[in-house]
C-alpha cells in the first residue's frame, strides 16, 4: 500500500484535534501546521501514545503572517515529495476589528487568504500523489453577506466579516474544482455545524456565540461530531468532489454563494495582493 501523507491546519484543538486523531489510522505521516508548537509537541506525543507506527511532524505555521506561511512551506517543500490530502481546518474568530502583520482583515487574512496561499505553494506537492485531495472547513455563516467591498481590509460587525471570510473559502473550493477537476484533484468543503469548543467560551463573546449559534444549527456539536464532515469528506473523495457538504448532505447554496462573477473577481484580487502570477502554483 501507498505511503500517505496528510497535512492539517489547527490540529491542536477543536474540530482540527478530532480530525487529526481519527484520521491517524488512514495516514501514514501527518504534518501538523500550528501556530503554538508547544501544543503541537504535546499533541504529537497523545497521538504517538495510541499511534506508534505512525509518522508526526510538527511544522510551525501562523496562518495571519505570509512571512510564517512561506516559511513553513519551504520546510515542507525540502522535506516531502507529495502530500496526499491537505485539511485547511483552521480558522479564527474576532469580535474587535483585528489585522494581520500584513495589514489583512485578521478573519479574512486568516480563514482564506492564509490558507490560499498555503495551498498555492503546496499545490505541486498535492497533484504530485495520488489521492490529489483538498478539504476545507467552509462554515454555514457564508450566508450572513456577500463580499461588498473592500473585503480584503474592510470593516463591518464580527458576523458579517466572518461570514465573508468563510464565503471566500466557498469561491475557493469551486475554483479549485473547476480549474482541476480534469486533472484528478478531488476538493471538498465541508459546513462542521456550530462547534461547542470554537465560540461563546468567555463572557466577551458569548453573545456573538449564541448569535451564530442559533443561525447556524438549533442544537450544539461536540468537536468529534463536527468533525465528522471532514472524516466524511477525506474517506470517500469521490463521492463529495466539488461539493459543499455537511455530515454526508449537500447543502444547498444560496445564491450569492455560488456567485461565479463574485468568484472570478475574489480569484483575480487575491492573486494580486498575493503578488501571484498563476492561480495555483503547479
Amino acid at each position: 500500500m501507498t505511503h500517505r501523507t496528510l497535512a492539517i491546519t489547527g490540529a491542536t484543538s477543536g474540530i482540527g484535534r478530532a480530525t487529526a486523531k481519527r484520521l491517524a489510522d488512514d495516514f501514514d505521516e501527518i504534518i501538523l501546521l500550528v501556530r503554538n508548537v508547544e501544543k503541537g509537541e504535546k499533541f504529537k506525543e497523545e497521538l504517538m501514545m495510541t499511534h506508534d507506527d505512525i509518522d508526526i511532524d510538527i511544522i510551525e505555521c501562523d496562518l495571519s503572517s505570509l512571512t510564517s506561511i512561506r516559511t513553513s512551506v519551504r520546510t515542507i517543500q525540502a522535506k516531502y515529495e507529495k502530500i496526499d490530502c491537505l485539511i485547511n481546518n483552521a480558522g479564527v474568530v474576532s469580535l474587535s476589528r483585528k489585522t494581520t502583520d500584513d495589514d489583512f482583515e485578521m478573519m479574512m487574512g486568516t480563514n482564506y487568504i492564509g490558507h490560499y496561499l498555503l495551498t498555492h505553494h503546496l499545490f505541486s506537492l498535492i497533484m504530485n500523489s495520488e489521492t490529489k485531495q483538498i478539504v476545507i472547513v467552509s462554515s454555514n455563516a457564508y450566508a450572513f453577506t456577500t463580499l461588498g467591498q473592500n473585503y480584503f481590509t474592510g470593516k463591518g460587525n464580527a458576523m458579517n466579516l466572518y461570514g465573508r471570510s468563510k464565503l471566500a473559502t466557498l469561491y475557493f473550493m469551486q475554483e479549485l474544482d473547476e480549474q482541476f477537476r480534469e486533472g484528478g484533484l478531488y476538493v471538498t468543503a465541508v459546513h462542521p455545524g456550530a462547534v461547542s469548543t470554537n465560540l461563546g467560551k468567555t463572557p466577551e463573546n458569548e453573545k456573538f456565540g449564541r448569535l451564530v449559534y442559533g443561525m447556524l444549527t438549533p442544537f450544539f456539536k461536540t468537536s468529534e461530531e463536527g468533525a465528522e464532515s471532514t472524516i466524511l469528506a477525506v474517506r470517500d473523495k469521490e463521492k463529495y468532489a466539488g461539493r459543499y457538504m455537511h455530515s454526508g448532505e449537500d447543502v444547498s447554496l444560496k445564491p450569492h454563494g455560488q456567485s461565479y462573477y463574485a468568484r472570478k473577481q475574489l480569484i483575480r484580487n487575491t492573486m494580486k495582493e498575493l503578488g501571484l502570477n498563476s492561480f495555483m502554483d503547479s
